[in-house]
């Protein structure tokens, strides 16, 4: 990657922070899908698309391993009320979901930063395929808890009544 010698660190550092919190959020749906939802599919698309992303040429993960500044970051230290709540399994899909969503716009827009070596359409496709695979998630939990709600109730119904 000859082209992206002289890269700014700041860039690199963007595309870096985004790469790491797409990744950390894609396996955390992951694993919902696969070890709370119990679902193959979804699971398998999420690893698909994690593995997917997961490639980036060696010298380029290396630029961007050199530009990492995680012990001074002044975002690092940075924190609002709304993080040290405590949330619900639908609020955290939703919260990682848009998480990965966002990252992958900033992604996608760095990537057409001449010099660097990645495939804005690969991004922007994954931001698109995750919008639905959020509402699939969700669609899934709801009808699981409304499923385990109901585990166990019994009705007891009138033949007479039923007659009319």
């Amino acid at each position: 990657m000859d082209s992206s010698e002289g890269l700014s660190k700041q860039t690199l550092r963007i595309i870096d922070a985004n790469l790491n919190r797409i990744d950390e959020s894609l396996r955390l749906l992951e694993d919902i899908a696969r070890l709370i939802l119990n679902d193959a599919t979804l699971s398998k698309k999420l690893k698909t698309i994690r593995h997917n992303l997961e490639y980036v040429d060696f010298s380029f993960k290396k630029q961007l391993l050199q530009a990492r500044q995680a012990d001074s970051d002044v975002g690092a230290d940075i924190k609002v009320p709304q993080q040290f709540e405590k949330r619900d399994l639908h609020s955290t899909i939703i919260a990682n979901s848009h998480r990965i969503e966002q990252s992958l716009r900033v992604v996608e827009e760095m990537a057409k930063t001449p010099g660097i070596e990645l495939d804005s359409d690969k991004f922007e496709k994954a931001r698109f395929e995750l919008y639905t695979i959020e509402k699939e998630l969700v669609s899934k939990l709801l009808r699981k808890d409304k499923a385990d709600r109901i585990k166990g109730l019994y009705a007891i119904i009138d033949t007479d009544s039923l007659k009319g």
